[in-house]
Formats: C-alpha cells, structure tokens, sequence
C-alpha cells in the first residue's frame, strides 16, 4: 500500500494524467513495444465486429506482453484485453485490446498510447496501421477519423454489401 502511495505521488509531480497502481513502473517496458501499432485489423472475440475496435500491441517477449495487458486492464474502459496465446513468425506476442466503436474510440485508445509510452519511453514517433490503410502512418486523430469507422452504422454499410443496398434505396426513396 505504501509503495502505491509513492507511485500515485510521482505520478502527480511527473504531470500524468492518471495513477499508475500496477506492478509497471515509468520505463519498465523500454524498447520492448512496437512503435507501429494496429486498429481494427483483427476480429472481435467478445462481440459484432461493427460494435468493436480491436488494437494490437507487438511486444517482444511473452512477459512484457503479460505486463502489459495487465496494466492496461487498470484505468481503461476496454472490453477486454489479452495476449497472444503464441510468438508470431518473429518470436513477438501481441497485446489485444477490445474497444466499443463509438465517438470516443480515438480519446480512448489515445490514453492507452499514453499509458503505453509512460511504460516505454522509446515508443515515440507513434505510427498505426488500419483495416482502411495498411501503411503505417502518424498516430494522430486526423488520421484516426479518415482511417478507422467508428460509427457502427456506417461499419455496417461499408461492409455488408445488403445493408449498403437498403441504405441506397432509402436515399433514393428520399429524394423521390
């Protein structure tokens, strides 16, 4: 209880936003994260696609993946957040992370880039790969908003080819 006590203090004078009350300190994941992070390019495990933005963090061993999931499951409004069950072709794990798809999606995986960087100081010049755009691009909410849906309606119209039809009709029907 003390120690978090000491941490919730250096967290105030450092200017962070939240306290930090898991097991990661300031800089304990450095150079362990991948600066390239993706958004909604894997499927939901908890619910509709449409109503679920999944994030993935690569992380380069099993541990601080652990670490990590752990800590992000404090002071985030996620669905879930998991691990990797395996290594990928390059021995890394991924920390999936379940969001709702709504208005605040960008605010709320932007506190978790946040909370990320505070555990890995070396994950700066932050880029994000999309289901929209494959190529790593600036994290930033312009981009965020022109790359990634985050109203479930329009997910649905984009991508279900008869949702998109009645939507069509409708409009016609409307300017008839």
């Amino acid at each position: 209880m003390e120690m978090e006590k000491i941490m919730q203090q250096s967290n105030l004078n450092m200017g962070f936003k939240k306290t930090v009350t898991e097991n990661i300190s300031h800089n304990d994941l450095s150079n362990l994260v991948n600066t390239t992070f993706s958004v909604d390019q894997f499927k939901s495990k908890l619910g509709e696609d449409e109503n679920v933005i999944v994030l993935a963090f690569v992380v380069m061993d099993i541990e601080p993946a652990q670490e990590l999931s752990q800590f992000l499951e404090t002071g985030h409004d996620a669905l879930d957040i998991d691990v990797s069950t395996g290594p990928n072709a390059d021995g890394h794990y991924s920390v999936y992370v379940e969001l709702n798809r709504d208005s605040s999606a960008f605010e709320s995986i932007d506190a978790i880039v946040d909370d990320v960087e505070r555990a890995d100081n070396s994950f700066v010049n932050v880029k994000f790969t999309s289901y929209e755009n494959k190529a790593p691009q600036a994290w930033s909410e312009e981009l965020f908003n022109a790359s990634v849906i985050t109203s479930s309606y329009d997910y649905v119209i984009k991508h279900n080819p008869e949702a998109k039809a009645i939507s069509e009709r409708i409009n016609f029907l409307n300017r008839y």
